[in-house]
């Protein structure tokens, strides 16, 4: 997800996008925020299995190290690997 969570309209795609099957989202961009902010933290958490945040966006907005709970910081190495190498498919939303 690359859109903050207040313009954000693809979450209510991932239950039907993921259906039967584990369901990880990786945060961009703005989407970083869903990680800071307790309502659309708690909104994502409900629809997914797994939460990454890329660090590095997290501490372009002032975040950095608060990603807490379901949220794991990871870095660009890790997004690649968990891209290509954990997860069936990629949607981007």
């Amino acid at each position: 997800m690359t859109k903050s969570p207040h313009e954000s309209t693809g979450l209510e795609l991932i239950p039907a996008i993921g259906a039967g099957s584990k369901k990880g989202v990786m945060l961009f961009e703005d989407a970083t925020y869903f990680a800071v902010d307790k309502k659309a933290s708690k909104h994502l958490s409900d629809h997914v299995d797994e939460i990454y945040v890329l660090s590095d966006d997290l501490k372009a907005r002032g975040f950095g190290g608060m990603a807490k709970g379901k949220f794991k910081e990871i870095d660009y190495a890790e997004a690649v690997d968990l891209i290509m190498e954990c997860y069936d498919r990629t949607v981007t939303v």
